[in-house]
């Protein structure tokens, strides 16, 4: 596993939970951490619940839902993030968030998790965000087309290649000419 710490961060009225649910938690958050860092996706799978909900940082317009869809998912993602290493866990009885440094190709990513448990202590409910947005649009660029070619769409992943390649290219400019512009005082050289 890696050298960040799960921490009890329960607040002190915070009722007790049940002792063997809270510890397959710890269990099954650590199987993640570990099949997070070796891009093992069927490792990690054995972490979620049946009937996971992966909420997306690109989109609201939909989840993924159930382990199998998750785990397809986890496969296209460690082909497209590596360098993945938990910095940072805070825990409680019932959930936790880690944060996450990886590499998109050239680009670092950061990444928060938030994570619920199920009452017998597998990851429930998983919540993703990302910076920067020059990481997270390559995300989608890299991402979407391998998601849409493993469901069979060549079409949609050539849309999505060239909508991601757009997107890219327009959050890549803006960071490298315009987001300087608003520079603090103490950046600017």
């Amino acid at each position: 596993m890696t050298d960040a710490q799960p921490t009890d961060s329960r607040p002190t009225d915070t009722p007790p939970t049940d002792a063997p649910a809270a510890e397959a938690g710890r269990d099954a958050l650590e199987a993640w951490i570990d099949a997070g860092e070796k891009g093992d996706a069927e490792a990690a799978g054995a972490a979620l619940a049946d009937n996971i909900v992966l909420i997306s940082p690109i989109t609201d317009r939909f989840t993924f839902t159930g382990r199998d869809e998750v785990v397809d998912l986890l496969r296209d993602v460690f082909d497209v993030i590596s360098g993945i290493h938990y910095v940072r866990v805070d825990r409680t009885p019932s959930s936790a968030v880690l944060f996450v440094e990886a590499r998109i190709g050239d680009l670092a990513i950061n990444e928060a998790q938030f994570v619920d448990f199920d009452p017998e202590g597998n990851i429930s409910t998983l919540t993703l965000f990302f910076r920067p947005l020059t990481a997270s649009t390559r995300f989608l660029r890299e991402l979407g087309p391998r998601v849409a070619r493993r469901q069979g769409n060549a079409g949609t992943a050539r849309t999505l290649a060239a909508a991601g390649l757009f997107l890219d290219s327009v959050a890549a400019s803006g960071d490298r000419r315009f987001v300087p512009m608003a520079a603090p005082a103490s950046s600017r050289g």
